[in-house]
This record gives C-alpha cells, sequence and structure tokens, in this order.
C-alpha cells in the first residue's frame, strides 16, 4: 500500500481546470475524492499533523486528496510579523501529503471570523484583525460552544466584524491579501499543491463582499503561483443547501465549491431521509452554470448519528450520479474521547484515537483517473461499471475499488476491447485502443458477488440511483 502511494506521488502532476472537469497533465479526468485536515487546526498550536506516517493511511482509504486548514492567526500574529515556523509547519504538511500521494488544496480557513469572537466561539482571523469598537470576546472553542453555528445567524459583533474586515476599515482586508500572497509564495514550488480556496464559508453578502474579496485574494495567489486552481466557497448560510448568488468570477482555471450539512444531521444527529437530493443538484446546477467543476469542499456526519450510514450512502451516490468531487469533513488524527475534534465539541473525526475508521467513514469505489470524458458511474451489490468516451493517447482509466468488496480475493475487471490490471488488490488499471464509449465492469471472480459493498439499504438506494429513479426529499436548513 505505502509502495503505491509513493509511486503515484512521484507521478502526480498539478492540474487544471477544463471545462467541467479537472484535468492532470496527460489531460486525463481526474475525480477528487479526499478529507480536510484537521478539526484540531483551529486551535493552539494549530500544528496537528507532526509525523509524515499519520497521512499515508489515507491513500490506502482510495482517497487522493486533503483540504489542509492553514490558519491565519497562527500564521500572523500581530500585524505585518510572520511566524515563520508555523509556515515551515505547513510546507512539510503539504510535503508528507505529496509523497502519501495525496493532492494538497490549501485552505484558508475561518469560522465565525475569530476565536475572539462569536462569544469566543469562532476561529481563524488574529483578534487584531477586529475593528476598534467592536467588543471582543475571552476564546473558548470548548463545551458552551456546541451550538456555535445557530449563533453565528445573529451575532452582530461578529456581523460588524466581517462588514469592517471587507471595508477594509482598520487595513485587516489588506493585510488578509499580503498574507495569503505570502503563503502562495513559499508553497508556489510545491508539487502537491494543487490550489488555494481563499476564505473557508465566508459571511457576508456575496455579490458585493464576499464575490470581491475572492477576486483580489485570487489575484493576490496568482501573483506567486499562477498557473493554480481556485476553489470558490459561497456565503456560510449556503451550506445548508439552499442556492448561492455568487456572481460568476471573471477568471479562468477555477472550481465551484460550496459546502453541506443537513440540518438536522448537524444539529441533532439525526436524518429523516430529505435534502440530500435537493441540495446536490442546487450545487451542481450553479457548478454547470459557471461551466466549472463542483467540488463539494466539506459534507459528513458525527458517527452517532442515527442514519447516517444511509445519509452518508445517499450523499456519495450523488456524487457518482453526478462525476463530483468532494473533500469529507474531517480527518483528525489527534481525535480523542474528551475533547473529540478539539474544536466546539464537534465530533466529526472519522478516525478515532487509535487511528481506526469510525461508523461515519467507509472506502468507496471511484474512477480517480479516466483517459477521456466520464459518461456514468454506478455502484450496485454485484458490480462496478464506469462508462466514458476513451481517447487511447491519454493511456490508462484508473479506478478504486476497495479490497473485499465483491468478497475475498482481488475482484475482475473487464470490458469489450479493454485490457486491465490490478496494482493492487484495490486499485485497476485499464486501457483500450477503441476511441469513444467504452465501459468497463468491476466484480467477483467466477460470478461470485454474495457479497456485497456494505449493507442492505445503502445497496437498495445505490441500485436506485444506477436504474435513474431518484428519491423525493424536501429541502431542510440547517442549524
Amino acid at each position: 500500500m505505502v509502495v503505491l502511494a509513493s509511486r503515484v506521488a512521484l507521478a502526480a502532476p498539478v492540474l487544471r481546470v477544463e471545462g467541467r472537469a479537472f484535468k492532470d497533465a496527460a489531460g486525463r479526468t481526474v475525480l477528487l475524492r479526499g478529507v480536510n485536515v484537521a478539526g484540531d487546526s483551529k486551535v493552539p498550536p494549530f500544528r496537528p499533523i507532526t509525523r509524515a506516517d499519520m497521512l499515508t493511511p489515507l491513500s490506502g482509504w482510495g482517497l487522493n486528496a486533503v483540504r489542509l486548514l492553514f490558519t491565519w492567526e497562527a500564521y500572523e500574529p500581530t500585524p505585518g510579523a510572520y511566524d515563520a515556523g508555523y509556515l515551515d509547519y505547513y510546507v512539510q504538511a503539504v510535503r508528507w501529503a505529496h509523497e502519501a500521494g495525496l493532492y494538497v488544496i490549501v485552505d484558508f480557513h475561518q469560522d465565525g471570523f475569530g476565536r475572539a469572537l462569536l462569544g469566543g466561539c469562532g476561529e481563524g482571523f488574529p483578534a487584531w484583525a477586529i475593528a476598534p469598537g467592536i467588543p471582543q470576546a475571552t476564546p473558548d472553542n470548548g463545551p458552551s460552544c456546541v451550538n456555535w453555528g445557530a449563533r453565528l445567524l445573529s451575532d452582530q459583533p461578529t456581523h460588524d466584524a466581517f462588514d469592517a474586515f471587507y471595508a477594509d476599515t482598520a487595513g485587516a482586508r489588506t493585510r488578509y491579501l499580503a498574507m495569503v500572497k505570502s503563503v502562495a509564495t513559499r508553497l508556489a514550488s510545491e508539487p502537491g499543491v494543487i490550489g488555494y480556496d481563499p476564505i473557508n464559508e465566508p459571511w457576508g453578502d456575496e455579490v458585493t463582499q464576499v464575490g470581491p474579496l475572492e477576486h483580489d485574494a485570487a489575484r493576490a495567489i496568482r501573483e506567486a503561483a499562477p498557473d493554480t486552481i481556485i476553489f470558490l466557497s459561497p456565503n456560510a448560510i449556503t451550506s445548508v443547501g439552499t442556492p448561492s448568488a455568487l456572481p460568476r468570477p471573471t477568471l479562468t482555471n477555477y472550481a465551484f465549491s460550496p459546502h453541506y450539512y443537513n440540518t438536522f444531521v448537524a444539529s441533532l444527529h439525526q436524518w429523516d431521509g430529505s435534502g440530500v437530493s435537493e441540495a446536490m443538484k442546487t450545487m451542481d446546477d450553479k457548478a454547470a452554470e459557471w461551466g466549472v467543476p463542483l467540488l463539494v469542499g466539506e459534507l459528513g456526519a458525527a458517527p452517532d448519528t442515527s442514519r447516517g450510514t444511509e445519509y452518508l450512502d445517499a450523499l456519495y451516490a450523488e456524487l457518482d450520479a453526478r462525476l463530483a468531487s468532494a473533500t469529507q469533513w474531517v480527518y483528525t488524527p489527534g481525535w480523542t474521547p474528551q475533547k473529540f475534534d478539539g474544536w466546539n465539541v464537534e465530533d466529526f473525526s472519522i478516525v478515532d484515537d487509535k487511528g481506526a475508521l469510525r461508523q461515519n467513514f467507509r472506502p468507496r469505489p471511484y474512477p480517480a483517473k479516466l483517459a477521456g470524458t466520464p459518461v456514468r458511474f454506478t455502484v450496485s451489490a454485484s458490480a462496478v461499471e464506469l462508462t466514458w468516451m476513451n481517447d487511447p493517447a491519454l493511456g490508462a482509466t484508473e479506478l478504486f475499488v476497495p479490497a473485499g468488496s465483491f468478497g475475498s480475493g482481488t475482484p475482475a475487471a473487464d470490458g469489450d476491447g479493454i485490457k486491465c490490471s490490478f496494482a493492487d488488490a484495490s486499485h485497476v488499471s485499464c486501457t483500450s485502443t477503441r476511441t469513444g464509449a467504452v465501459t468497463v465492469r468491476v466484480h467477483a471472480r467466477g460470478g461470485d458477488s454474495s457479497c456485497g459493498l456494505t449493507g442492505a439499504e445503502p445497496l437498495l438506494l445505490l441500485v436506485a440511483l444506477a436504474l435513474g429513479r431518484r428519491l423525493r426529499l424536501r429541502r431542510v436548513h440547517r442549524r
């Protein structure tokens, strides 16, 4: 497994956006399926990834990307004075991720502005970035912050701080743009970095505040890294699945990167079966309007969510049907039973304190790289099928199909005019000399499909999607 990850890392090129797809240097379509790293990046000491082996398991679970949190407060604790040690830490984490075969999205992360706002429950921006006259709170990020999302909706000091920031009242916006350029300059030579998310879940008017900030941040980043992808996040309020009013940017090489959290799942840890299809359609429609790829920057559920497995299966089935990318929230190798993810009593980590996978994540099949344009991808109890418009000059199409999906042993992969081989029990590579539509089917050898992927109810849902049926779901609002 580690050998394979190292081989992939050495060959991993920077990606670009071409139409609604991510493309690698060979021209293959790349689907990103990854995870955010890490929940405890938000609080001191801000440096959760301390060893290379913290990231090496991810590629074995089929993940090929990380959205790596960067904290402004940690890097610029006082105006104009950067902490070189923090940036050194971040660069090392980027390199470890690349060595593990992972693409890196640099995520300038904040929630509720900063730790000195939202009643001490925010994170991201340093306290000095809060304009004079706005009352500050003592940083908390403990049990009293469990309802931070609901508090954000009506917390006036936080709203005032964002308004002052966008207006550059005290120069914080100017310093922010200088900061992102400084980071991009340092990371410009790192081959694992594919792009930047200028600001996580921003608060503010999308047309007059958020859009202009992201445009200016993209311009600052591209002064150092002209070919990097920009991942654009809409207003935080759209994370419940509501439409975004973010205007189409005057940029190239960018993607739409909204988030989605079902209200009941996030606040009550239970799913009523609704919301997923409509929310995913809303996000995909916006990406289609812009003519760019969709990468859902955050989605997920706590492990104790009632019907949580069904919920996550529904999310990933929608991603599969739309051939969309996503990075799940969150991988926190420093998770503990006492502090959970380490911030505001959130508990979304996909691993426990022993590094074992929890109930809110399982490795899933997906087409990682395609020698052409994807047409359809379906998963059922008996097979994984991928159809694409093949261009033989682009080389191999690569799929991840978790070992054990169809019983013991390495499965079979075949299709008319296709040759496939397995690098290991989970990674299959297929080539064809044909130009045009080709289909590969991965299934149990000898027709033995007695062991499906996992669970009867998720499989019924996946089969339904494969047959083209759609669940009728109603929209709900988060937090």
